[in-house]
């Protein structure tokens, strides 16, 4: 028997973030320091452009830890946000978040299970490993957690930036303006 999209995110609905601490999760981390989350989808070109700058950003800045959680708005939001947590749980989260934005955006390759599958490939992953995983408990955990962030912040666009428990979306602002207002140069 197939769940519906609801009955599933329902059912996993009170677990957390992976490598997101319980305690202060927006206004700072466990260890005291400040955090933010990047809400963003592999479709949008502007996630991507953010995403490539944050390669830059986030070394110059280690007191800020940054956590980038796929919205969940849509069916396709599901299958995607899946494959990149099922990466992160294989230990491949980043490189494939840069390889599957690289996909889709700079080789202009359709956002589907043969593209997600061929970037986890392309990185040494298994295959049968990945989609395995994207089914299993802890992929469901996320993504149940995911839409919780999305429908707490009421986020609608991205990439939406949530700093001390703020949303922060301001399309006419650099989001690296942001950043560096609320966490210093």
């Amino acid at each position: 028997m197939m769940l519906s999209r609801r009955a599933f995110l329902l059912g996993t609905s009170g677990c957390l973030l992976a490598n997101l601490p319980l305690v202060g999760w927006a206004s700072g981390t466990a260890s005291g320091g400040r955090s933010f989350l990047e809400v963003f989808a592999f479709t949008c070109p502007h996630c991507y452009q953010l995403a490539l700058q944050l390669r830059l950003w986030l070394p110059l800045h280690p007191h800020v830890t940054h956590y980038p959680v796929h919205i969940i708005s849509t069916a396709d939001d599901l299958k995607l946000a899946a494959a990149g947590y099922a990466a992160t749980l294989l230990g491949q989260g980043e490189a494939y978040r840069q390889a599957l934005f690289k996909a889709i955006h700079t080789d202009k390759r359709p956002a589907d299970e043969k593209t997600l599958v061929a970037v986890a490939e392309s990185l040494g992953l298994v295959s049968q490993r990945l989609v395995q995983t994207m089914q299993g408990t802890e992929v469901a955990e996320l993504l149940a957690r995911s839409e919780r962030i999305t429908r707490q912040f009421q986020i609608t666009a991205t990439p939406t930036l949530v700093i001390d428990q703020h949303s922060v979306r301001l399309p006419e602002r650099d989001p690296l303006d942001i950043l560096q207002e609320a966490f210093g140069p």
